[in-house]
């Protein structure tokens, strides 16, 4: 058996010619279908799928064709498209009157074997209808005993009635530059909480290419407008434009930390400050630290889509801060490669640490430029991030062997035992010879003298869990933070200065929290114990005078010589806190 060529895995069909029982055509799957394996055309002369014909499936109603005669129907010059049974609607169109009794029924279809018991008479060992929306079933005669009843024809739309997006919400439209548009019906309650829509946006390559199989399983349990896969850029706004009208929308990113930043942001720019809708995780990437931090979870475990859907209605709304980067190019200053030269002198049995020393790897040549310029979670400099960049690069070049979490943090261990050197002889080098940093214009260069890796954090989590910035209970620290009197005391005295306070850590502050790692303390912080805190404040600049690898919110990238990184507070975003896992 073959499955269908790409050209007819094209999901849901949002072109003019799209009908509100238009199907979700994907390759169809075997191993994921539980349906009958017969072609659903009518007038198919090979209906077994045992035959050599590629076959593709509806996602949202299972049901199966033969490739090739969808494209017998687009060349017709008929209208009889009857040939293959309609899918459930999942939209109206505009000029169809919006008739409270012709919505919310349900959609049967028939079924050779009843998974759950019969609603009437509470059996399941024959053959009887299933309604698609709700997943209440019967035995023919059973329904045929009640159908005559007005309620039963009414479908509540079962377990996920508050998160789908009901077919005569969304409606097509001339005037959206994409065709359709979400809003509620004038008959239902705007203040109605109980009804929460949720937009679902899913990469379809996170958490070991796990994307994909959450996409079948979301268009199949909700309705499959709803549920976007990432391509680009315009898949987010096409997605906004639509549903920004629907009273209580609630977003659910299905990725990792780089797949949530990229929503996030368009979340940012899309809608006035603090109006999006408010966002939730299903973490499928490898770090997932704003999926901890929001008590989402760590990773994706099998079961924990449904209860992720349950949950979601009931999150609680919270700010969380963006922060920009803004690169600019440095003239080179010679001082510092004397001062660097005379610390390498000093310990002669090691030289620069290779991701300074091996700046022209070819790995490094695909990633000079980060893929976007604003953080949710963090920014880091330095071993940490060579780490990182490593491993991604890897990745970039053969994601076949990324095909889950675990491989994936085994591969991570492998690569991190490259730079053995630069941990065992951590003593031998620091960030203060090739970094300058200032924050809120003071120099903090000597705060970290005795650091491998600085990290700038929005969120207490970092690094796939650890907190390195420790618990903020403690409010008084003996650590070097920024002095905000308008004392002219030196720069040098604020480096070295005394105990002073630290705020509690709030990710919607508009502050942000510098702090140092050396090569101990980034084993040790995986064990609950903390970095080095260096200061709280609203803008950083980190200045470099020789290459630097950096990593940004899962994201990795490597810095040329002599590049200066300003780092800027840019916004605010609505996103949802699990309380109830």
């Amino acid at each position: 058996m073959q499955e269908a060529s790409e050209s007819f895995t094209n999901g849901v069909d949002w072109s003019n010619s799209a009908e509100p029982t238009s199907h979700c055509w994907l390759s169809y799957s075997c191993e994921t279908s539980s349906t009958s394996r017969l072609c659903a055309y009518i007038s198919c002369k090979n209906r077994k799928s045992t035959s050599d014909l590629p076959l593709i499936q509806c996602a949202t109603c299972l049901l199966i064709v033969h490739a090739t005669h969808l494209s017998d129907l687009e060349e017709s010059t008929t209208t009889d498209h009857h040939r293959i049974p309609p899918c459930r609607p999942s939209f109206v169109d505009n000029n169809i009157a919006d008739n409270v009794d012709m919505h919310d029924q349900h959609y049967w279809s028939h079924v050779s074997t009843l998974s759950t018991p019969c609603t009437y008479c509470k059996r399941k060992s024959s053959d009887g209808l299933v309604c698609m929306w709700c997943s209440r079933s019967y035995h023919q005669q059973c329904w045929e005993n009640i159908e005559d009843n007005k309620d039963n024809s009414k479908c509540d739309y079962g377990k996920f009635s508050n998160i789908i997006v009901r077919p005569q919400w969304l409606r097509r439209v001339v005037d959206s530059p994409f065709g359709f548009r979400a809003q509620m019906p004038a008959y239902v309650e705007i203040n109605d909480t109980l009804l929460t829509p949720v937009i679902f946006f899913i990469n379809k390559l996170s958490g070991g290419q796990k994307g994909q199989e959450i996409y079948r399983m979301l268009v199949r349990i909700l309705n499959p407008r709803q549920v976007f896969l990432l391509e680009n850029d315009s898949t987010i706004t096409k997605a906004l434009n639509i549903y920004t009208s629907l009273t209580n929308t609630r977003i659910c990113i299905c990725g990792g930390d780089g797949t949530v930043g990229w929503v996030l942001s368009h979340l940012v720019d899309t809608f006035p400050a603090l109006k999006n809708p408010p966002a939730s995780i299903l973490p499928l990437g490898t770090g997932n630290d704003l999926s901890r931090v929001l008590c989402w979870g760590y990773q994706y475990a099998s079961g924990q889509l449904l209860k992720t859907l349950s949950q979601i209605p009931h999150a609680h709304p919270m700010i969380l801060d963006r922060w920009r980067i803004h690169i600019e190019t440095l003239e080179t200053n010679s001082s510092n490669d004397e001062s660097l030269n005379r610390h390498r002198s000093f310990f002669s049995f090691i030289d620069q640490p290779k991701f300074i020393q091996n700046a022209d790897q070819p790995m490094y040549e695909n990633h000079h430029t980060p893929i976007n310029m604003f953080f949710f979670n963090y920014i880091s400099f330095g071993l940490d991030a060579a780490v990182v960049l490593d491993f991604h690069a890897r990745r970039t070049r053969d994601s076949s062997k990324f095909t889950s979490p675990l491989k994936n943090k085994l591969i991570f261990i492998k690569e991190s035992r490259k730079y053995f050197n630069e941990f065992a002889f951590g003593v031998a080098w620091n960030l203060s010879s090739y970094i300058r940093l200032i924050c809120d214009e003071q120099d903090m260069t000597e705060s970290i003298r005795h650091c491998h890796s600085l990290i700038l954090l929005n969120t207490r989590g970092f690094g796939a869990g650890t907190h390195p910035w420790g618990r903020t209970s403690i409010n008084t620290v003996p650590s070097q933070t920024i002095d905000h009197s308008d004392d002219d005391s030196s720069n040098h005295d604020v480096a070295q200065s005394t105990k002073n306070h630290f705020e509690a850590q709030n990710f919607g502050d508009e502050k942000i929290e510098v702090l140092g790692l050396n090569t101990m303390q980034m084993a040790l912080i995986h064990i609950g114990f903390r970095g080095t805190r260096i200061a709280q404040c609203r803008q950083v600049r980190i200045e470099l005078s020789h290459p630097m690898p950096a990593h940004m919110d899962g994201e990795a990238f490597y810095l040329a010589r002599s590049t200066a990184i300003n780092i800027t507070h840019a916004g605010q975003v609505m996103v949802l806190r699990n309380d109830n896992r």
